[in-house]
């Protein structure tokens, strides 16, 4: 389709009339809620043929002078990860941001952070069998005293219903007990959907 293939199309609006079906595409070199580009073109799917129709407006694209898509500089970045790493607060890194003179929305730096926090740290959620791995590779009593490991881990598997699956694990570290009269573990229950 001719439209794809020039990438620089996007769905816009469709038209449905007693003649057919009109769907018009805008250029998407410019941003959808600012100004739009001149050209313009849609498809017409007549009622009576299974043929599709391609107009094109006579206007050229007029986007040369417009901001093509508003990213924050590479400067910008830099200084979100470095106030991530301080491990400031959401709030406190906009406020900063905005000290330095960067024109950054709470949304973008908010959107920014999900992507680092995902690149740094990986994905944010485990599957059961994710979960059930990670506990048999923490099994082991490790030498330090302050690294938490697993002491015992039951996993019910119910093979129709995925509702009744849980997973309970028992874990703590080597050096807890120190300074307590009573040793004590955490329990953590879990009901997977």
């Amino acid at each position: 389709m001719a439209i794809t293939q020039e990438k620089q199309w996007s769905r816009y609006y469709t038209n449905r009339g007693y003649d057919g079906i009109k769907v018009h595409y805008r250029c998407n070199q410019v941003q959808f809620r600012g100004k739009q580009c001149n050209a313009a073109l849609y498809l017409h799917y007549p009622n009576d043929t299974d043929e599709v129709v391609l107009f094109r407006g006579a206007n050229e694209h007029d986007h040369t002078n417009s901001i093509h898509r508003k990213v924050f500089p590479e400067e910008a970045k830099e200084n979100i990860e470095e106030l991530f790493d301080l491990r400031l607060k959401l709030k406190k890194i906009h406020q900063v941001l905005q000290d330095k003179i960067f024109r950054i929305t709470f949304n973008q730096l908010k959107n920014y952070l999900v992507r680092l926090r995902k690149k740094k740290f990986g994905p944010s959620t485990l599957s059961l069998g994710e979960l059930e791995s990670l506990c048999i590779e923490k099994y082991t009593v490790p030498q330090a005293d302050d690294e938490p490991f697993v002491l015992s881990y039951n996993v019910t598997y119910e093979d129709d219903d995925d509702d009744d699956n849980k997973f309970r694990f028992l874990y703590r570290r080597k050096g807890y007990g120190k300074f307590l009269p009573r040793q004590h573990g955490y329990m953590l229950t879990l009901l997977i959907n």
